[in-house]
């Protein structure tokens, strides 16, 4: 055999060796560092679920925004991996308008409520005519809103549609109440100056307001999951699924429920 061809098995044998001690590249299974976008009443939850989290191998950071909308936003430019604040039709309703590609995780983790909320008047049928009533400003919670309302018969909408609706659809309106839309963080303020608002459960527990004391409330809450929010691509990973069953230990729970006082109902 000729020098070089031995030489250069030996090249070779090196080579490949070489290459089988080269460190294997992570991969998506492998992740392990989670950044969780939440608001200031999420994160509440987030904490309370962060021991099962880390239990499982996983090292949290909770990004905290003041608008569910850069929150999610943030989830679809990729600059934080999940977020853990907003209901499904929130999320699709962001999906439609913002050209998202998000999804929720399942089995849904939890639910809250909305209610009519005033601080100067006990009872809905005190509501003068002409009663200014804040509602939430994005288009599933105005939704909502509204149809709580009319559940109410407070109001009627129009039977064109099913959904989707504004101020606009409202056909009749016996004490032509006027309603104000504002941001939904901030409708539980707007209950200094306005004679109600429509707030969520948990913002209102947040502010140090008795949630339960509403004037009505929704009855279609359980329609409204809220679980772990990723983008399309990462539905199926392992870190998803595992982050979004740490809020369902029975640790996690307590730990929600000792803080929100019944704020949320768990789906059993």
């Amino acid at each position: 055999m000729k020098k070089g061809t031995i030489m250069l098995g030996l090249a070779t044998l090196f080579l490949l060796a070489g290459c089988g001690s080269q460190p294997k590249e992570a991969t998506e299974s492998d992740k392990k560092e989670i950044k969780i976008a939440c608001n200031q009443v999420s994160i509440n939850s987030l904490e309370a679920a962060k021991a099962a989290m880390e239990e499982k191998g996983y090292e949290p950071e909770f990004v905290t925004f003041s608008n569910n909308i850069e929150a999610l936003q943030a989830v679809n430019d990729g600059n934080v991996d999940a977020s853990f604040a907003q209901h499904e039709p929130f999320m699709k309703s962001f999906n439609e308008q913002k050209g998202g590609k998000l999804a929720m995780m399942s089995p849904h983790v939890y639910y809250t409520g909305i209610g009519l909320y005033s601080t100067k008047y006990d009872a809905v049928d005190q509501l003068p005519d002409g009663a200014q009533i804040a509602i939430m400003n994005d288009a599933m919670n105005r939704d909502n809103s509204l149809i709580m309302m009319e559940d109410a018969g407070l109001i009627k909408l129009t039977d064109e549609k099913d959904s989707g609706f504004t101020s606009l659809d409202i056909v009749e309106n016996p004490k032509n109440f006027e309603f104000v839309e504002i941001e939904q963080a901030q409708t539980v303020r707007s209950l200094e100056d306005l004679d109600a608002a429509t707030c969520f459960f948990t913002f209102m527990f947040n502010s140090g307001e008795d949630y339960k004391n509403y004037l009505i409330r929704d009855q279609h809450a359980e329609d409204f999951p809220i679980s772990l929010i990723v983008r399309d691509e990462d539905k199926d990973s392992d870190w998803a699924k595992d982050i979004n069953a740490s809020f369902t230990t029975k640790e996690s729970k307590k730990g929600i429920n000792d803080h929100f006082k019944g704020v949320f109902t768990f789906y059993e």
